[in-house]
């Protein structure tokens, strides 16, 4: 062996410690995204089922696949989309999320079983599951750091509209914008005085 093939098998550990280091990374970046900005991420998820659930449709029509696995694979984004209606709070044991676990392999292995019984170029089968079967449950599995770091209440129409502004709001402001809304309290957001002034008014006036 020369000293060659060391520095390249050198090189190839490098290259595998730097690939799965990125990957990490943009997994992470990801993460504090939607822990950021999980009205927005909802609708980017809602969006993106949609998405997927008409290239499903495409693909039945132009490349003539099995309608039941069509099918079955809509249905399964739809039992995916169950857990938007209480989201960012994925419950970790509540059906819809044990059933999409579930489902995700289901339909991973009924598409293996028909690829490896109906030749289609390597990268269309890559292509195929990267976006049309793991694409949104992977999705989900990012979405689930937000459960214990999003604000209650995110999902309400007076949180949705003060969104930007607690964007750039100390964490006081924010408790106090929380607080005030579980209560039944004014609006910190819409007062000309400070959430900290509207939050103390409140607490003299119970």
């Amino acid at each position: 062996m020369s000293f060659l093939h060391i520095v390249a098998y050198v090189a190839v550990v490098l290259g595998f410690c730097f690939v799965v280091l990125s990957l990490a990374c943009g997994l992470y970046y990801l993460a504090e995204l939607v822990e950021e900005y999980t009205v927005y991420t909802r609708k980017v998820i809602k969006t993106m089922t949609v998405t997927v659930v008409s290239i499903h449709v495409l693909l039945w029509i132009f490349d003539r696949l099995p309608f039941l696995h069509i099918l079955f694979s809509i249905l399964c984004h739809g039992v995916y989309t169950m857990n938007l209606q209480t989201f960012p709070f994925i419950n970790l044991t509540s059906l819809p999320f044990i059933a999409s676990c579930i489902l995700v392999f289901a339909d991973h292995f009924l598409w293996f079983q028909y690829f490896t019984t109906h030749y289609r170029p390597f990268m269309d089968i890559a292509a195929f599951f990267g976006v049309c079967i793991w694409l949104i449950p992977f999705t989900y599995f990012i979405s689930l750091s937000a459960n214990d770091n999003a604000l209650p209440m995110t999902g309400s129409k007076k949180m949705e509209r003060n969104a930007p502004k607690m964007k750039n709001a100390t964490n006081m402001e924010r408790m106090t914008c929380v607080l005030l809304h579980r209560n039944g309290g004014c609006d910190p957001f819409q007062s000309k005085e400070g959430p900290l002034s509207i939050c103390i008014q409140h607490i003299w006036s119970q």
